[in-house]
């Protein structure tokens, strides 16, 4: 089972049993996944969360047009493995994937709410305009 993110002014992480059931969601709902990677120690991480996942229209954006998935890869074995399925090295990366888990964009080290924006935008307009494809259709 899958929470889906409520409304809210900041990111919301949905909860997921597994990258499996996660997919499967994500395909049900026709949105691709923002996996994000993080260590909460590193810096960087933390002013991620602090600064830039409570903008509210990168939020609002995000909430509206994404599965929004937090891998906390200090957080257990399966984070790990996801981390090294995806070759995650430094935190915070941000992957962007289809509902078949097929990679569609990646983002290294921190970023603005303005690059994320930008980077939505971006994987929306190539999806409406077939450029990508969100896996199952």
């Amino acid at each position: 089972m899958v929470r889906p993110a409520s409304c809210s002014d900041q990111v919301q992480f949905a909860e997921a049993a597994s990258m499996g059931h996660l997919l499967s969601f994500a395909d049900k709902m026709h949105k691709p996944v923002f996996l994000y990677f993080c260590v909460p120690w590193v810096e960087p991480c933390k002013r991620m969360e602090q600064y830039v996942f409570t903008q509210n229209e990168m939020a609002s954006y995000y909430n509206r047009n994404f599965i929004n998935y937090k891998v906390n890869v200090e957080g257990s074995h399966a984070a790990s493995d996801l981390a090294n399925k995806f070759g995650v090295t430094s935190f915070p990366t941000m992957v962007y994937v289809d509902g078949k888990g097929k990679v569609m964009r990646r983002h290294t080290g921190p970023a603005t709410a303005a690059q994320l924006l930008e980077i939505g935008y971006f994987l929306h307009e190539a999806v409406e305009k077939e450029y990508l494809t969100l896996g199952g259709r």
